[in-house]
Protein backbone atom coordinates (compact mmCIF):
# COMPACT_ATOMS: atom_id res chain seq x y z
CA UNK A 1 0.00 0.00 0.00
CA UNK A 2 1.24 3.46 -0.86
CA UNK A 3 -0.30 6.45 0.92
CA UNK A 4 0.61 10.05 0.12
CA UNK A 5 -0.07 12.62 2.84
CA UNK A 6 -0.56 16.08 1.37
CA UNK A 7 0.03 19.28 3.32
CA UNK A 8 -0.01 22.85 2.09
CA UNK A 9 3.69 23.78 1.81
CA UNK A 10 4.20 25.17 -1.70
CA UNK A 11 7.73 23.76 -1.97
CA UNK A 12 6.55 20.23 -2.78
CA UNK A 13 2.75 20.00 -2.95
CA UNK A 14 2.78 19.87 -6.76
CA UNK A 15 5.35 17.01 -6.72
CA UNK A 16 2.98 14.46 -5.13
CA UNK A 17 2.16 11.33 -7.17
CA UNK A 18 -1.34 12.50 -8.15
CA UNK A 19 -1.28 10.67 -11.50
CA UNK A 20 0.09 7.38 -10.12
CA UNK A 21 -2.86 5.03 -9.49
CA UNK A 22 -0.75 3.00 -7.05
CA UNK A 23 -0.86 5.83 -4.51
CA UNK A 24 -3.84 6.69 -2.33
CA UNK A 25 -3.78 10.46 -1.89
CA UNK A 26 -4.87 11.89 1.46
CA UNK A 27 -5.16 15.63 1.94
CA UNK A 28 -5.89 18.16 4.64
CA UNK A 29 -5.92 21.92 5.10
CA UNK A 30 -8.06 24.61 3.53
CA UNK A 31 -4.94 25.66 1.64
CA UNK A 32 -4.75 22.29 -0.15
CA UNK A 33 -8.20 21.49 -1.54
CA UNK A 34 -8.06 23.88 -4.49
CA UNK A 35 -4.52 23.09 -5.62
CA UNK A 36 -4.01 19.37 -5.05
CA UNK A 37 -4.55 16.90 -7.85
CA UNK A 38 -6.44 13.64 -7.29
CA UNK A 39 -7.59 13.17 -3.70
CA UNK A 40 -8.95 9.93 -2.23
CA UNK A 41 -9.48 10.85 1.41
CA UNK A 42 -9.78 14.15 3.24
CA UNK A 43 -9.03 15.10 6.84
CA UNK A 44 -10.58 18.13 8.53
CA UNK A 45 -9.65 17.75 12.16
CA UNK A 46 -10.08 21.33 13.32
CA UNK A 47 -13.06 22.24 15.44
CA UNK A 48 -16.07 22.26 13.13
CA UNK A 49 -17.20 25.86 12.79
CA UNK A 50 -18.83 26.29 9.40
CA UNK A 51 -19.27 29.85 8.15
CA UNK A 52 -22.44 31.72 8.95
CA UNK A 53 -23.73 32.85 5.58
CA UNK A 54 -24.59 36.53 5.56
CA UNK A 55 -22.68 37.29 8.78
CA UNK A 56 -19.07 38.00 7.74
CA UNK A 57 -18.15 39.00 11.31
CA UNK A 58 -18.78 35.37 12.34
CA UNK A 59 -16.65 33.76 9.63
CA UNK A 60 -13.89 31.40 10.73
CA UNK A 61 -10.84 32.06 8.52
CA UNK A 62 -9.93 28.43 7.73
CA UNK A 63 -13.50 27.32 7.06
CA UNK A 64 -14.55 29.49 4.14
CA UNK A 65 -17.87 28.89 2.39
CA UNK A 66 -15.95 27.60 -0.65
CA UNK A 67 -14.02 25.10 1.47
CA UNK A 68 -17.15 23.84 3.24
CA UNK A 69 -18.98 23.49 -0.10
CA UNK A 70 -16.05 21.56 -1.52
CA UNK A 71 -16.00 19.14 1.45
CA UNK A 72 -19.77 18.69 1.14
CA UNK A 73 -19.38 17.43 -2.44
CA UNK A 74 -16.16 15.43 -1.90
CA UNK A 75 -16.73 11.83 -3.01
CA UNK A 76 -14.29 10.11 -0.64
CA UNK A 77 -14.41 9.97 3.13
CA UNK A 78 -13.96 13.22 5.05
CA UNK A 79 -12.41 12.31 8.40
CA UNK A 80 -13.46 14.59 11.25
CA UNK A 81 -13.54 14.28 15.03
CA UNK A 82 -17.24 13.66 14.66
CA UNK A 83 -19.46 13.57 11.58
CA UNK A 84 -20.99 16.86 10.49
CA UNK A 85 -24.47 16.77 8.93
CA UNK A 86 -23.40 19.40 6.38
CA UNK A 87 -20.69 17.02 5.07
CA UNK A 88 -22.45 13.88 3.76
CA UNK A 89 -19.29 11.74 3.56
CA UNK A 90 -17.95 12.80 6.95
CA UNK A 91 -16.81 10.04 9.27
CA UNK A 92 -15.55 10.07 12.82
CA UNK A 93 -11.81 9.57 12.98
CA UNK A 94 -11.20 6.74 15.47
CA UNK A 95 -9.02 9.08 17.52
CA UNK A 96 -9.62 7.29 20.81
CA UNK A 97 -8.24 4.05 19.33
CA UNK A 98 -5.23 5.89 17.91
CA UNK A 99 -4.49 7.57 21.25
CA UNK A 100 -4.88 4.27 23.07
CA UNK A 101 -2.35 2.60 20.76
CA UNK A 102 0.18 5.41 20.24
CA UNK A 103 -0.30 7.64 23.29
CA UNK A 104 -1.36 11.28 23.15
CA UNK A 105 2.01 13.06 23.14
CA UNK A 106 2.75 13.02 19.41
CA UNK A 107 -0.61 13.94 17.89
CA UNK A 108 0.60 17.47 17.25
CA UNK A 109 -0.93 18.19 13.83
CA UNK A 110 -3.43 16.97 11.27
CA UNK A 111 -0.56 15.32 9.39
CA UNK A 112 0.38 13.34 12.53
CA UNK A 113 -3.21 12.05 12.80
CA UNK A 114 -3.11 11.20 9.10
CA UNK A 115 0.23 9.39 9.52
CA UNK A 116 -1.12 7.24 12.37
CA UNK A 117 -4.25 6.47 10.31
CA UNK A 118 -2.05 5.50 7.36
CA UNK A 119 -0.06 3.16 9.61
CA UNK A 120 -3.29 1.53 10.76
CA UNK A 121 -4.51 1.16 7.15
CA UNK A 122 -1.30 -0.57 6.14
CA UNK A 123 -1.31 -2.83 9.20
CA UNK A 124 -4.96 -3.75 8.52
CA UNK A 125 -4.17 -4.61 4.91
CA UNK A 126 -1.19 -6.71 6.01
CA UNK A 127 -3.38 -8.61 8.46
CA UNK A 128 -6.04 -9.27 5.80
CA UNK A 129 -3.42 -10.51 3.33
CA UNK A 130 -1.82 -12.76 5.93
CA UNK A 131 -5.18 -14.27 6.89
CA UNK A 132 -5.94 -15.02 3.24
CA UNK A 133 -2.48 -16.48 2.62
CA UNK A 134 -1.53 -13.77 0.13
CA UNK A 135 1.70 -11.82 -0.10
CA UNK A 136 2.60 -8.48 -1.65
CA UNK A 137 5.25 -7.80 -4.22
CA UNK A 138 5.74 -4.10 -3.51
CA UNK A 139 6.83 -2.51 -0.23
CA UNK A 140 4.48 -0.35 1.79
CA UNK A 141 5.14 3.39 1.69
CA UNK A 142 3.92 6.55 3.36
CA UNK A 143 4.99 9.72 1.60
CA UNK A 144 4.63 13.35 2.57
CA UNK A 145 4.37 16.20 0.09
CA UNK A 146 3.60 19.78 1.00
CA UNK A 147 4.86 19.02 4.51
CA UNK A 148 7.95 21.06 5.37
CA UNK A 149 7.77 21.54 9.15
CA UNK A 150 10.52 24.10 8.69
CA UNK A 151 9.11 27.14 10.50
CA UNK A 152 10.00 26.95 14.18
CA UNK A 153 7.12 29.11 15.40
CA UNK A 154 4.22 27.17 13.91
CA UNK A 155 5.74 23.78 13.20
CA UNK A 156 8.49 23.44 15.79
CA UNK A 157 6.27 21.55 18.21
CA UNK A 158 4.58 19.59 15.38
CA UNK A 159 7.78 18.16 13.90
CA UNK A 160 8.29 15.68 16.75
CA UNK A 161 4.94 14.03 15.97
CA UNK A 162 5.94 13.29 12.40
CA UNK A 163 9.36 12.06 13.50
CA UNK A 164 7.70 9.72 16.00
CA UNK A 165 5.35 8.19 13.43
CA UNK A 166 8.13 7.99 10.83
CA UNK A 167 10.22 6.00 13.32
CA UNK A 168 7.30 3.63 13.91
CA UNK A 169 6.81 3.23 10.15
CA UNK A 170 10.48 2.43 9.65
CA UNK A 171 10.39 -0.14 12.46
CA UNK A 172 7.45 -1.80 10.66
CA UNK A 173 9.37 -1.87 7.35
CA UNK A 174 7.21 0.85 5.85
CA UNK A 175 9.25 3.21 3.70
CA UNK A 176 8.87 6.90 4.46
CA UNK A 177 9.12 9.00 1.31
CA UNK A 178 9.81 12.73 1.38
CA UNK A 179 10.90 14.93 -1.52
CA UNK A 180 14.27 16.70 -1.27
CA UNK A 181 12.46 20.03 -1.19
Amino acid sequence: MKIALIGSAPSSIKLAPYSDPNWSIWGCSPAVFFQAGKLDQWFELHRWEPPVIGKPDQQVPWLSPEYCAWMAQFKGPVWMYEPAPEIPNSKALPWQDLVKKYGHYFFTSSIAWMFATALESILSERKTLKESGQTKAEPDMIGMWGVDMAADQEYGYQRAGLQFFAMIATSLRIYVVVPPE
